[in-house]
């Protein structure tokens, strides 16, 4: 149902993306995400409190796929969830040593209102849908550093 709804804007460039895994406090530690998605007393949406950041070149997301923990401590705590930008999520540039590019930002997630079905996947299967990004992630580095090489 999501990927009906929305990956028309997102490959229409209508519409953008990003992935908002790393948090301040746990780094890439995924196992250490503290964000929370808590769901509300009827199941029909999370509330989502925390921060992340992530580089964005200087691109403003419509949408954040968020790794967030809906259980336990551990891998088995992590669901993914696609938040809209709305109230309750705020971003805002972080300055680093490097310059205005690559374009940290930071985002604060502060009671962030979640319908229930913008759970991406079963829940608790966060980690592994974050950690076959960042595979993805490496392979194609791995790639480009053949082509130059």
């Amino acid at each position: 149902q999501l990927q009906e709804r929305i990956l028309p804007e997102i490959v229409s460039g209508e519409r953008r993306i990003c992935l908002a895994v790393t948090e301040p406090s746990a780094g890439s530690d995924v196992c250490g995400i503290t964000t929370t998605a808590t769901k509300t007393p009827d199941d029909t949406h999370h509330i989502v409190n925390g921060e992340k950041k992530w580089i964005t070149n200087g691109i403003v997301s419509d949408y954040f796929m968020t790794a967030v923990r809906t259980g336990g401590p551990g891998a088995s705590g992590l669901s993914m969830l696609l938040i809209p930008r709305s109230s309750g999520l705020r971003t805002r540039t972080i300055d680093v040593v490097s310059g205005p590019l690559p374009g940290t930002t930071y985002v604060t997630f502060e009671d962030a209102k979640v319908p229930i079905s913008y759970l991406v996947g079963n829940e608790g299967l966060g980690f592994r849908q974050a950690m076959l990004n960042f595979n993805q992630e490496r392979l194609w580095i791995a790639f480009q550093a053949g082509k130059q090489a």
